[in-house]
This record gives structure tokens, C-alpha cells and sequence, in this order.
């Protein structure tokens, strides 16, 4: 196939796609897209492969599903060839990136779900490969089963997108990609303000968790002046992950006769509760002169936390996202959890920011006395007035044989 048909082709593909939340978008022109685009990459992370921390101003952000090494039928290809699968899921992301208008050297953020550590290397070879030297996103890594057991790695992104949308997130879904009817494959959050959800749950079987953790969300958002559509991503902690048929019957219940937005699955350990789920969503309406980048609110009848806020919104400014931060291999928890800490400390500075211009933290730990050294230690670091919103799962692995915790978090860049 010569050039010129493959370019013919690729337009086609490109505006043929289906868009399910009904409002117009169009591309931001190229000159406008380079003047406020200018992602920064910081440093690069020796443990993750990625970068240390990614840059970018207020943009259109493409926030993906939970990619699976699966064919456009929904079969997992090639169960034991790792290589295959990688592959797989990066040319699934590609192709859902380039209807939001975005690609692979727009992406600021991968999240990585493996079933074993000692994939780890592979997939930060494959990184190394697919992803120009310059432009390779954060990465965050995470051990344990998948929703599907034939396969061996997960991937969803965060990417940077040409389309301006008004006001509304934007959903879209990719024919030539396996899927749920109600269910989108990425979803456009616009510029201006968004919050995050710290993860809620429920007790009870699967089911009766997850209906009612999703009936807390909802309460939540409506607390906030939110609709379900101005829900960017879910992230649901589940126990088992071959539980996931029946998560998924309650999400679609929940939303009934509109869209699923984009879901990641991730497995924890934990027997209660079973589930807790996390989420994203736009604000872009009511804030006309907000007077501080970040907000912390703790909704109606939930009680507020030292180490951690209910509800962060990010009313403006430049966002920061960081690789998994971990610590050096130790013993002793407290010396594991404080390198960590210490670390981010450090990264925070470079890109210009601190721990109280924290949005959101995402807390992996394998063992009791690392998640028990976490609540000791993280105190310490933030004000009690202003911690990020934030989820711990216990989980199998954080990726890095012999760690026992990492932290993955958001942030803003501090005014000046």
C-alpha cells in the first residue's frame, strides 16, 4: 500500500469515529496547539523507565480506559508472548489517542498493571522502544491479576488532546476496538478546573459494594454541583479481579441509559471491603475568579482527615504528574516510607512545587508494616488543612522486586 493511500485511509478512519456525548469539538489549529502545548519533561526515573515528572499547562487531557493486549474481537492474543501483548495494547492505545486528536508523543502518563514482577524489565524495554528518548511519559507500576487471566499487562494513559471541547467531557468510542456498547474507550477532559475523588467504599458481597460505592459517588458529585456525565475516569480496587463481570454489570446499571466512562481496574488484597473506587470529573462552570489554585473539601455528613481530603479540585494552573516514587530497599518500613518521601521532596522542588500543592496520591503498599509506616509518616508532611486526595490499596506488588511501597501523585505548580 503506497503512501498516499495509507495517509487517504488514516483520514477516513479519523473522522469516522462515534461520539457519544453529542457536542460539537473541533481541533486546536496548530499554531494555538504549539503555543499551549510546550509539555516539560523533568529527569528520568532509574526504577520506573520513565520520566521523573512531566509538565503541562492547562490543556485538553485524554484519559483512557484500561487497555487490554486484545484483538478487535476481544480475544487476548498470544497468552505467553509478553512482546505480542505489549504491542498489542500499545497499538489499542494509539488508536483510541488518535481519534481524542493525540498520540503516543503526547502521552504524559502511562499506568501499568503486570502480572509479575519480573515482566518489570521487559515492559520498561518496550517503553524504551516505542516512546521517543525526549517525550516518555511518567509511568506508574502495579503487580497482580488482571480482569482477563489470559493476559499479562494492562495499560491506561493520560494524554495531551488538539480537540477543544466546551465546557463538557467528551466522550468517544473507537469502532475497531473491542468494547461494551455503553462503554468509551477515552474521554477528553476540557481545560479549566477538575476535581478528584479520594476512594469510597462500601461493605458487602461484590455487588451490594459496588452499588452502594457508586450511590456515595453520586452523592458526592451532587454535593460538588455534578452530573455522572462530568465523570472523566473511574478507578475501582478490586478483590478478586475475576470479580470484574459483576463490577461491571453494577457500573452499567449505575449509569443506565448514558455512556461508562472510561474504567481501570487495578486488584488489591483486601477482603474488606471488597471494592473502593476513585474517580476524575470536570468543573469547569461556577469557579469565574477562583481564588486559590486547589481546594480541599470535605462533603456533608463525611468527616474530614488529616492525611488525606475527600474531594481536591484544581481550579487552576499547570499540572504535574509524577513516575511511581519509591524508596531504596530496607528492612525497616519507617526507613522505606521516609525515602520515598524524601524523594518526592526533592522532585516537588525541581518542577516547583511542594507537598501542599498536592492533588491527588495514589499509595501502593505490599506489607501492613509499610501501609502502617505510611499513617505514621505522611503527617508529617503535609498540612492537615490541605493533604491531596488519595487512595491506599494493598496489593501483591508495586512493580520493583524487594519494594514494599510507591507512591503515584498529581499535582499543580505553585503560582508565583
Amino acid at each position: 500500500m503506497n503512501i498516499l493511500m495509507k495517509l487517504i485511509l488514516f483520514i477516513l478512519f479519523v473522522s469516522s469515529y462515534i461520539h457519544v456525548s453529542g457536542q460539537s469539538s473541533r481541533r486546536l489549529s496548530s499554531t494555538d496547539y504549539k503555543q499551549k502545548l510546550n509539555i516539560k519533561y523533568i529527569g528520568n526515573s532509574s526504577e520506573t523507565g520513565g520520566t521523573l515528572a512531566v509538565v503541562v499547562n492547562d490543556v485538553p487531557l485524554a484519559h483512557t480506559t484500561q487497555f487490554l493486549p486484545m484483538d478487535k474481537h476481544g480475544k487476548i492474543v498470544d497468552r505467553n508472548d509478553l512482546s505480542a501483548q505489549l504491542k498489542q495494547v500499545f497499538d489499542n492505545l494509539a488508536t483510541a489517542l488518535s481519534v481524542a486528536g493525540s498520540d503516543l508523543d503526547h502521552v504524559v502518563k502511562l499506568n501499568i498493571c503486570i502480572v509479575e514482577s519480573d515482566l518489570m524489565p521487559k515492559v520498561q524495554e518496550y517503553i524504551n522502544r516505542r516512546f521517543k528518548p525526549q517525550k516518555r511519559p511518567v509511568v506508574s507500576f502495579v503487580t497482580g491479576d488482571l480482569i482477563l487471566s489470559a493476559a499479562q499487562v494492562a495499560v491506561d494513559a493520560i494524554a495531551v488532546s488538539t480537540l477543544i471541547v466546551q465546557k463538557e467531557v467528551k466522550y468517544l468510542k473507537v469502532p475497531n476496538l473491542f468494547g461494551a456498547p455503553n462503554e468509551v474507550q477515552v474521554s477528553v477532559l476540557p481545560m479549566g478546573g477538575c476535581v478528584y475523588v479520594s476512594g469510597q467504599a462500601a461493605k458487602g458481597d461484590i455487588t451490594e459494594a459496588t452499588r452502594a460505592t457508586l450511590k456515595q459517588l453520586d452523592s458526592t458529585l451532587k454535593y460538588l454541583g455534578l452530573e455522572k456525565t462530568d465523570i472523566v475516569q473511574l478507578k475501582s480496587f478490586i478483590c478478586p479481579a475475576a470479580d470484574v463481570h459483576l463490577v461491571k454489570k453494577e457500573m452499567s446499571a449505575f449509569f443506565g441509559g448514558l455512556a461508562v466512562p472510561p474504567v481501570v481496574y487495578v486488584e488489591w488484597v483486601s477482603k474488606s471491603p471488597l471494592i473502593e473506587i476513585e474517580l476524575i470529573a470536570a468543573h469547569t462552570g461556577g469557579l469565574t475568579k477562583p481564588i486559590k489554585q486547589l481546594d480541599f473539601i470535605t462533603p456533608t455528613g463525611m468527616t474530614a482527615s488529616p492525611v488525606y481530603s475527600k474531594v481536591t479540585r484544581i481550579n487552576y494552573g499547570s499540572r504535574v504528574y509524577f513516575s511511581s516514587g519509591y524508596g531504596q530497599t530496607h528492612s525497616n518500613a519507617k526507613n522505606e516510607v521516609k525515602d520515598v518521601f524524601s524523594s518526592m521532596e526533592k522532585i516537588l522542588t525541581e518542577v516547583g512545587s511542594d507537598f501542599n500543592h498536592l492533588a491527588k496520591a495514589t499509595y501502593y503498599v505490599v506489607t501492613d508494616s509499610a501501609s502502617n509506616a505510611l499513617n505514621e509518616i505522611r503527617p508529617k508532611y503535609y498540612k492537615t488543612d490541605r493533604p491531596p486526595a488519595a487512595s491506599k490499596a494493598k496489593v501483591k506488588g508495586v512493580g520493583l522486586k524487594g519494594r514494599n511501597i510507591c507512591i503515584d501523585m498529581i499535582g499543580v505548580v505553585k503560582e508565583k
